[in-house]
């Protein structure tokens, strides 16, 4: 039942959301250039999906526990639809539904939001600020070198440091619930578990199996970066899926290491991501700077086929939100961005203040026009004050003060507190 219309309004926002403001706003559109720019140089093109997917549709991928990941509501006509979890399942359903056989390879990437339910006591956000791309239609170890050498380039040319990208295959634990004999009900514990990180009552549940078992299987998934640790415990697992998953593993970082990147891979075996779709390579990307995964992906063969086309399919996500507190703040520097006026005058005189912001415009710099009469010395002597009043909306670099009986202008580097006094004319 709505309000009456005297009820004030409601001052937050719904949990998991957040506004965000113009500097950090500027940011991150920096870091999506760079992101953007590394995508087109491999010739991957931009698309866009609809916020909104048939709940059916997104439930193919996203798999039997749905409801709790997924923000639905019903349509007008009654139909079930969902905001888009992530971009892969509403990509393939467009390359299900639009793209044929001979068109393949497609090289497709994005920059957009998705979204994600979450509990409120566990205070998750749940709009995912997202760049990423998906490689269709190449073949499994080519594909995944491919996405792995861009991801790597992206990160280095944020400059990141201290990164890490944890590599993993699913037929490594398909294999594994075979070696210990487990049932489905088992198994799903088991990449419950692993998802959560909860390796104290994993350790419990398979050690009721097989203790020598559990024993290789943690020795196995401890991250490190020694790849040739998994030829030692290769003769000491009977298993098809496991012994093909590592050797794979293997074969991908040498190419790798030849590539000059082995130095960002660690080998992390206990990586599973949450959405069913993925069969394959999968890894996670990691920074010093934050505790979060700051990216992930795989490779997801099967999914396509779901909405109507039989092909292979590789990609990755990253997060703009967790990639720009990664960022050191030096790489978002000055040199990368047009600095900042504050135009004021002794004077409210509008068309001589649009008329010079004009010219000023034109040698390169941002430029907004306080249209208030100012007085030098006050403005002057408090620059710390302006700085503050501006922290969040913008970051100004000058105040350009016009003396109008003077016909002067004071150009005042807000940073160093340096003075220069010119002659309007000189502009």
């Amino acid at each position: 039942m709505l309000k009456s219309k005297n009820t004030k309004s409601i001052l937050k926002l719904p949990f998991g959301f957040r506004d965000i403001f113009p500097i950090e706003a500027s940011e991150r559109k920096r870091i999506e250039d760079v992101i953007r720019h590394e995508f087109e140089a491999w010739g991957y093109g931009e698309v866009k999906t609809p916020v909104f997917e048939f709940t059916e549709n997104i439930s193919l991928g996203v798999g039997n526990n749905w409801k709790n990941k997924l923000m639905s509501f019903f349509d007008i006509d009654g139909s079930l639809i969902s905001l888009r979890a992530d971009m892969t399942i509403p990509i393939a359903r467009l390359v299900g539904m639009r793209i044929k056989r001979e068109q393949l390879p497609i090289r497709f990437y994005y920059i957009a939001n998705s979204f994600r339910q979450s509990h409120f006591q566990k205070g998750k956000k749940r709009v995912l600020n997202q760049a990423g791309l998906e490689l269709i239609g190449v073949s499994e170890l080519a594909g995944d070198i491919e996405v792995l050498t861009i991801l790597t380039n992206i990160l280095k040319n944020l400059k990141i440091f201290n990164f890490k990208i944890a590599l993993s295959h699913t037929d490594f634990l398909n294999g594994m619930a075979e070696w210990f004999n487990l049932r489905n009900i088992s198994m799903d514990f088991i990449k419950t578990k692993m998802i959560e990180k909860n390796f104290v009552e994993l350790r419990e549940f398979l050690s009721l199996k097989d203790k020598y078992k559990t024993d290789i299987f943690f020795n196995l998934i401890e991250p490190s970066e020694d790849f040739e640790k998994i030829d030692y415990f290769l003769d000491k697992i009977e298993n098809k899926n496991i012994f093909e998953s590592l050797k794979y593993l293997i074969q991908v970082f040498k190419i790798l290491k030849n590539l000059g990147l082995s130095e960002q891979f660690i080998l992390d075996l206990s990586v599973r991501r949450d959405f069913e779709y993925y069969k394959g390579l999968l890894f996670e990307v990691y920074s010093t700077k934050v505790s979060e995964i700051i990216g992930s992906g795989g490779r997801y063969d099967g999914l396509i086929n779901k909405f109507g086309l039989d092909v292979a399919g590789t990609g990755f996500a990253l997060d703009t939100d967790l990639l720009h507190q990664s960022v050191d703040k030096i790489s978002l520097n000055d040199s990368i961005r047009l600095k900042r006026v504050i135009l004021m005058s002794n004077l409210v005189n509008i068309d001589e203040l649009i008329k010079i912001s004009q010219k000023i415009r034109k040698k390169g710099f941002i430029v907004e026009i306080s249209f208030t009469k100012h007085d030098f010395e006050i403005v002057k002597n408090n620059l710390d004050i302006i700085k503050e009043s501006t922290q969040n909306l913008y970051e100004p670099d000058f105040i350009y003060f016009i003396d109008f009986k003077e016909s002067k202008l004071n150009i005042i580097d807000i940073k160093k507190k340096i003075l220069e006094v010119v002659s309007i004319n000189e502009l």
